[in-house]
């Protein structure tokens, strides 16, 4: 695991820690004791030396930051790392699982909505300005939409409402010092068409039928259009 690897999942870690303290104790932790979560973790994951200072320093700035920003964001009723390999998610063919970071559920009104904590470079929107940024947000996008997939037809949570997902930015914004977040929902068509599109991948993957992917550039327009083929049942 590289270090930027393992700074994002000591990060990760040590919000999930936050989360799972506030709901037991109906309290926050202090931006201390996150502080102390994040540094164990990143101990915990054996880095070289220098990096490990170099990560602990970016952590505790980018934290500190967000906790200023962000803590009255924290609700005690929030799951954290709320896991579905037990509820049974089956989509034509293809099982699912996954973890989902933050899910915000309101058993009166029967909503979920998801939020799901990134590190790097925060965005300002979907767009994205650079190819690797378009790439990167359309990934994120389609996870947001495979956390709805997970819920909808979940064993516990089918008969709840997803109201949406946000991608959380914990790291502020360069050149502002702002604490960035996007939030999307999503269409019957769109989910109906990316249903389809992770079905298809998971009979790829399960026959091994992995199809030859050098005729397509290495760039966003490449990607998009090895969808396309995929969902057209070209390649």
């Amino acid at each position: 695991k590289n270090s930027a690897a393992a700074y994002g999942t000591a990060i990760h870690s040590s919000l999930q820690q936050a989360h799972c303290s506030f709901s037991a104790d109906h309290q926050l932790p202090s931006a201390e004791q996150i502080l102390q979560f994040f540094q164990k973790s990143l101990e915990s994951q054996h880095l070289p030396a220098d990096d490990f200072q170099l990560y602990l320093d970016k952590g505790k700035s980018a934290l500190t930051a967000f906790l200023n920003a962000k803590s009255s964001d924290f609700h005690d009723t929030d799951l954290a790392e709320l896991d579905f390999s037990n509820q049974g998610v089956i989509i034509d063919n293809a099982r699912l699982t996954g973890k989902l970071d933050v899910v915000d559920i309101d058993k009166q009104n029967k909503t979920i909505f998801v939020t799901d904590y990134k590190t790097g470079k925060p965005a300002h929107s979907w767009k994205g300005s650079a190819d690797y940024e378009k790439i990167k947000l359309h990934k994120y996008r389609q996870q947001l939409m495979f956390y709805q997939l997970l819920v909808e037809h979940s064993r516990d949570y089918s008969n709840f409402t997803f109201t949406g997902g946000r991608l959380q930015f914990v790291e502020p914004d360069i050149k502002t010092g702002d604490i960035l977040s996007l939030e999307d929902t999503f269409s019957s068509e769109e989910l109906t068409e990316f249903a389809k599109l992770v079905n298809i991948i998971w009979q790829k993957i399960t026959t091994l039928d992995l199809p030859d992917i050098s005729g397509y550039s290495a760039d966003y327009k490449g990607m998009l259009q090895f969808e396309k083929d995929l969902l057209a049942g070209e390649i």
